[in-house]
């Protein structure tokens, strides 16, 4: 779109092509956290943080710090690794004919990367034999330490994309060479063939199932291992607990994010494709009849592409979330806070 088009165009049309932007939408993200963060710092700073003794502190801050980095350098990865996509495949490469399945791949593929080496560091560094035996009164699992909101969220997503997908590739329809990348939108009453527009079909639809599927597997598995694994002593289980709080919300809030911007972009697909009303075909004469379409989710397919800069904005929020603890785990390395320890171990 030149400058010309721009300054041509109404303001809501102006707007809507700014939403269609996921650059845009990581903007509108960083300044929606950098107004929240900023908030909570100026309620954090009214009260005293006390800390904790000097050793608990070192033996907490040696465990849990360089794998909560990792997470915040994996939300940055998965942030940076979606940009440089959307970069090299809308401006530097010719993919005409091409299926671009990788476009709704990458997010999710980028949060399993993410999550696998925090795994790795939980199960080779992260998990040792305790320095005094500590008698834990609950069974712990990978739900224990993730916040009922953090699970629902990351559900509603792994169900929204699923759904999206899989509802998507049954209403595909194939080309000549046999790659579900179609929708067949009727045109009723006239012997016209139906339309074929490109769509989120099977083509787009496999890989992205996939990378879910392993998304799904390395997730469970990181919110287990940080769960199960022992406490190091009795005088570390509070603040041991936070930090596992905290790693779950991080494991999850990535996890999430990764399968919104793949929604995202699916429904934006989806809406392209399917919010086709009409059709205009010419004659010799040189007059111009329209027909109307006829796809049964039309509605949803417009719903959907008004939608999708919402849950990627809020994707994006999310990985700066994550992000942002970076310079937070800087300070705690410094000054620890303080952690109470509870009576009860979970």
């Amino acid at each position: 779109m030149t400058w010309g088009n721009i300054f041509s165009i109404g303001l809501s049309e102006l707007v809507a092509f700014a939403f269609s932007l996921p650059f845009f939408s990581l903007v509108v993200a960083s300044l929606i956290v950098a107004g929240g963060l900023l908030v909570v710092r100026l309620r954090e700073g009214r009260g005293r943080t006390p800390r904790p003794s000097a050793a608990d502190a070192a033996s907490v801050a040696a465990r849990y710090l360089p794998e909560r980095r990792a997470l915040g350098f994996g939300a940055i990865g998965v942030v940076v690794v979606f940009g440089i996509e959307n970069v090299v495949r809308g401006y530097l490469l010719n993919l005409v004919d091409i299926v671009e399945w990788w476009q709704y791949a990458t997010p999710v593929f980028a949060a399993f990367l993410s999550l696998s080496v925090v795994l790795a560091m939980i199960a080779f560094r992260g998990t040792t034999p305790p320095e005094q035996p500590v008698v834990s009164g609950a069974r712990r699992s990978w739900t224990t330490y993730g916040s009922r909101i953090s699970m629902l969220s990351a559900g509603a997503a792994l169900v929204g994309l699923l759904g999206t997908t899989i509802a998507a590739g049954l209403a595909s329809s194939a080309d000549e060479r046999g790659r579900y990348i179609y929708l067949a939108i009727p045109v009723p009453n006239t012997a016209i063939d139906p339309i074929r527009p490109w769509f989120y079909g099977w083509g787009f639809g496999v890989p992205v199932l996939v990378c879910v599927a392993a998304l799904a597997v390395v997730t469970w598995a990181t919110l287990r291992g940080n769960a199960i694994r022992p406490f190091i002593r009795p005088e570390t289980v509070g603040a041991e607990q936070i930090a596992r709080t905290e790693v779950a919300s991080a494991v999850l809030r990535i996890a999430t994010a990764g399968m919104l911007l793949a929604l995202a972009g699916a429904w934006r697909f989806i809406a392209r494709a399917g919010s086709a009303s009409s059709l205009g075909v010419g004659d010799e004469s040189g007059g111009r009849t329209e027909y109307d379409l006829a796809w049964q989710w039309a509605e949803f397919a417009i719903a959907a592409g008004w939608l999708a800069p919402a849950i990627e904005i809020t994707a994006f929020a999310l990985l700066i979330l994550v992000a942002s603890r970076l310079r937070r785990e800087h300070t705690l390395e410094r000054s620890p806070e303080r952690t109470p320890d509870r009576e009860t171990v979970r």
